[in-house]
């Protein structure tokens, strides 16, 4: 086999690779998901980390990452997760409603709020009654 040949293998299997480590994460990712329904949110955390591990810029499971974090009212944790969402996706409603309701459960109220308007000035209409529970 040529020189070229043997290069436009691997190539081919390290495209495969980098297609399998992208299969993973989602199968990661939904394993998390499964976790997190069941309100196992240790088990959830670890899934979407390993997700996370293999697609750093999975902002799905940065996301719920943070909803795991949030159910355990980890909130400073899980507000640092809807930060990396929002960095990645900064058009993700859900993620500024959830770091809105971070701040807004740490105390800072005023900031928490202007995330949450941000989240309902996306459509993300939980955050319209948020704010009318929390920011008056």
């Amino acid at each position: 086999m040529s020189f070229k040949g043997l290069i436009a293998i691997g190539l081919i299997l390290l495209s495969s690779t980098c297609v399998l480590a992208q299969k993973s994460s989602y199968a990661w990712y939904f394993e998390g998901n499964k976790q997190l329904f069941k309100k196992n949110y240790d088990l959830a955390i670890d899934a979407y980390n390993k997700a996370i591990e293999l697609d750093e810029n999975a902002d799905y499971a940065w996301f719920n990452r943070g909803n795991a974090k949030f159910e355990q009212k980890l909130y400073k944790e899980a507000r640092l997760d809807y930060n990396k969402t929002i960095i990645l996706n900064d058009e993700y409603a859900e993620a500024y409603h959830g770091r809105g309701m971070c701040k807004v459960f740490m105390g800072d109220v005023e900031n928490g709020c202007k995330d949450l308007k941000t989240s309902k000035n996306m459509d993300f209409k939980p955050s319209r009654y948020a704010m009318d529970e929390h920011c008056k």
